[in-house]
């Protein structure tokens, strides 16, 4: 949706269907937040104000977070963000729990079944939100396959592999790249990414998200490099969190959440062409 035409009303309803399923009556607990407090507010800058700005990955795009939490995780988050299109916003749900509890912890189970529940609970959201009109990465889906009809550029005899969670996301990424030339795979999780790369042939790069279930990005990451046949494949990892870069020493490049579609084919262009150059020649 153009910033022009968002009101505060859309973002009320957005708001009103995330705490109602967030924060059911009865559920024994109040977020901090109430739509209550919105109410008066008529603009939508001053409705801005109350969201955290997140700095992206270059091309000025913005990102608005505020945290409302669920019944069970006090740090989920309500999105409102351009992302690939500039000038377009979509309302999306950051689970915003991608910290590192690893299975020798004694919470792992646990935490593992907190993790299920926010994913769970961000879909809800998310269908509810698109169900109600309101703009959703299903959108952003359809508005980058419509790109994809008219920024076309010849084959390029590389394969590009999408690793992200968000389907969505990944499908409209996926139609992007096919237009520039590429061939496309895609992978549903770290564990996809990894049975994938274990066949031949290798793909030319993976652009990798980094918050996903089971394995995340710096998982993933790490046992790629490890092994001698991806040890050098380019990866460009994609986040919106802030992570210790000194932990993702190994990766070829990073694209920081929301980033606009320029850069990102950029950054593929000249991974691509780096390995090109490092490649040994072959025989003859």
């Amino acid at each position: 949706m153009r910033l022009e035409h968002m009101t505060p009303a859309h973002v009320r309803r957005a708001l009103d269907v995330y705490l109602s399923l967030a924060w059911p009556a009865g559920c024994g607990s109040q977020p901090k937040i109430t739509l209550d407090e919105s109410e008066s507010i008529e603009d939508l800058a001053q409705l801005f104000g109350r969201f955290e700005r997140v700095q992206g990955g270059g091309g000025g795009l913005k990102r608005y977070a505020l945290r409302l939490g669920n019944m069970r995780y006090p740090f989920m988050k309500f999105i409102v963000q351009e992302h690939l299109v500039n000038g377009e916003y979509f309302f999306s749900v950051d689970t915003h729990d991608n910290l590192e509890v690893r299975p020798e912890n004694p919470d792992y189970v646990e935490w593992e079944k907190l993790k299920t529940f926010n994913r769970d609970l961000k879909a809800q959201i998310e269908l509810a939100w698109d169900e109600a009109g309101l703009p959703t990465n299903t959108d952003l889906k359809l508005l980058l396959q419509g790109l994809a009809r008219v920024e076309r550029e010849d084959a390029k005899r590389r394969t590009i592999l999408v690793v992200d969670d968000e389907c969505d996301v990944a499908m409209g990424l996926a139609s992007l790249l096919r237009a520039r030339g590429y061939e496309v795979e895609l992978a549903r999780d770290g564990l996809e990414a990894l049975e994938r790369l274990a066949r031949d042939p290798i793909p030319d790069l993976v652009l990798l998200d980094y918050e996903m279930p089971q394995l995340d990005g710096e998982e993933v990451l790490r046992r790629l490099r490890r092994e001698p046949r991806t040890a050098h494949l380019p990866i460009l990892l994609a986040t919106a969190s802030q992570i210790d870069l000194s932990r993702l020493r190994r990766v070829s490049g990073l694209l920081r959440k929301p980033y606009p579609r320029h850069i990102l084919f950029e950054m593929i262009a000249r991974l691509i062409a780096t390995a090109d150059e490092a490649r040994p020649p072959g025989p003859g």
